[in-house]
Order: C-alpha cells, then sequence, then structure tokens
C-alpha cells in the first residue's frame, strides 16, 4: 500500500480510538502510519542524488531500477534501512517497551508508535507480492512473504488494488474532513 494510504488510515482511525479509556498519541498514531517507509525514502532520495553527482553508472537501465530491483534486496544499508521497521519482531518489541511505559508513568507515545508500525507492516506484508517486508527481521534476513496481491505489480492485480486503495483513499478523508469541520464548528459554538 502507499504511504499515503497508510497514514490516511490512521488519520481516520484515531476517530474511533479517542473513544476508547485507553489515552491515545496522535503523534504516535501518525508517526507510526508513515515511520516502516521513511528510511526507504531517504535511501532512495541520498542514493539518487550521489549516483547522479558522482556520475557514476550503473548496471541497470536506471538508477532507480538499479535501487529498487538490486540494492533493495542485496545490499545490508537498504535491507537494515527498510525492514527494521517493518520488522514484526522490532515493533512487537517496541509496543511491549511501549506498553509498559503506559502502565508505568501513563507515556503513550511509543505504544500508538509501534501499534501503528505493526499495522502497517501487516497492511504491506499482504499487498506486496515480491517485494514483501521481511517482517522476521532482524532474525531472518531473507523471508519474504509472496502475497498473491500487489499494490503495484500488475501480474498480481495491481489496477484493482489501486482501484480499491483510492475508493478508501478517497472515503476515509470525506470521513476526517466531515470529523474535522463537525469538531471546528463546536468549538466555535463554545466560544
Amino acid at each position: 500500500m502507499q504511504t499515503p494510504s497508510h497514514f490516511i488510515m490512521t488519520a481516520a482511525l484515531r476517530y474511533p480510538l479517542r473513544r476508547q479509556t485507553i489515552r491515545i498519541s496522535t503523534w504516535g498514531l501518525l508517526i507510526g502510519s508513515i515511520l516502516p517507509d521513511i528510511p526507504f525514502t531517504l535511501l532512495t532520495i541520498i542514493y539518487e542524488i550521489y549516483y547522479r553527482i558522482a556520475g557514476i553508472s550503473v548496471p541497470a537501465p536506471s538508477i532507480m531500477e538499479y535501487l529498487h530491483f538490486d540494492l533493495f534486496f542485496n545490499d545490508p544499508i537498504w535491507i537494515v534501512g527498510h525492514n527494521t521497521f517493518h520488522s514484526l519482531v522490532v515493533n512487537g518489541v517496541l509496543l511491549v517497551i511501549g506498553y509498559w511505559l503506559y502502565r508505568k508513568n501513563g507515556r503513550t507515545f511509543l505504544f500508538w508508535l509501534a501499534a501503528m508500525t505493526l499495522l502497517h507492516t501487516v497492511i504491506d506484508i499482504f499487498t506486496h507480492s515480491s517485494d514483501g517486508p521481511l517482517f522476521l527481521f532482524p532474525l531472518n534476513w531473507t523471508y519474504r512473504f509472496a502475497s498473491p496481491v500487489s499494490y503495484w505489480e500488475t501480474a498480481n492485480g495491481a489496477v484493482y488494488f489501486a482501484i480499491f486503495e483510492y475508493t478508501l483513499d478517497a472515503l476515509l478523508l470525506g470521513f476526517v474532513g466531515r470529523k474535522y469541520l463537525q469538531h471546528r464548528k463546536g468549538n466555535t459554538n463554545a466560544t
């Protein structure tokens, strides 16, 4: 699933979560929703700039193909960067620590950050076919679940998934927008 979709889903999820008795951290929720994809994005930008400025030729038709189809699967920097926060193991440990911190002193940021990175990871496991996350990282550096559905590979239903994803995004943006306007209207009436 695309990074903005993860963010939109989490922004919408915030509203029903606010009705629960446990305190939430909005920043933890929102940062956690995109944190797994941030290292990949930064690596792509940094390496793209480096290879262009240095004028280094790559053993692929384009720099982007080299980064995403070679380094992504084979370079330890890319493997660690992309899979640390796509790991059920790492995020599970963070969730336990976050829950302990919440129980000990009421701090919720780490708990909600880890909960949303876990949600992001589970969604990615089932929406990536050839390039899924190494969700058992760092215990296993090679196993990727090959989902029958891919958000970007046309051979695995990407066209249909894109329709689903964009429709879901539009509906959730409408929901979040309506909630925001209701909140603003409530604050305006209170003053």
